[in-house]
């Protein structure tokens, strides 16, 4: 079985998102961005399973799970370091990602890095280290 992790984190987010009414740019999916708003963008980076028993019977499915912060160029910066620290709330060391017949956990504090300006938006990235241990 091949957990479908990246479900689990955008059930969990866009949960989250729209009980705070904060659109969410998903992968694939065409989205339109607000004039003069904050917005998510969400993109999980799973990263190479691997066996850590020599029957191969223990899988580990590791990854980096990174919802980036979109703010509008030119209006500072503190609505959206303030929007990035309670995404990394929402994804505490140690949670539980509850998915389709497994469980992915938080293996770290989440990482908010420094903000991207590119002319036209302001960008921080909050990146959510993650690991889902599948018995064969």
């Amino acid at each position: 079985m091949i957990p479908d992790i990246t479900m689990a984190l955008e059930t969990m987010l866009g949960m989250w998102a729209d009980g705070e009414g904060v659109p969410v740019a998903w992968d694939n999916i065409q989205f339109d961005p607000p004039d003069d708003g904050l917005y998510l963008i969400s993109h999980d980076m799973p990263a190479q399973p691997y066996s850590i028993d020599l029957a191969g019977g223990c899988r580990v499915y590791p990854g980096v799970y990174q919802v980036t912060v979109v703010a509008p160029a030119g209006g500072g910066k503190s609505q959206a370091r303030a929007l990035a620290r309670r995404v990394a709330a929402l994804f505490p060391e140690n949670q539980a990602i509850t998915g389709d017949g497994f469980t992915a956990w938080v293996t770290s504090p989440p990482a908010i890095f420094p903000g991207i300006p590119d002319g036209v938006s302001y960008s921080i990235p909050v990146s959510i280290n993650y690991r889902a241990d599948i018995s064969a």
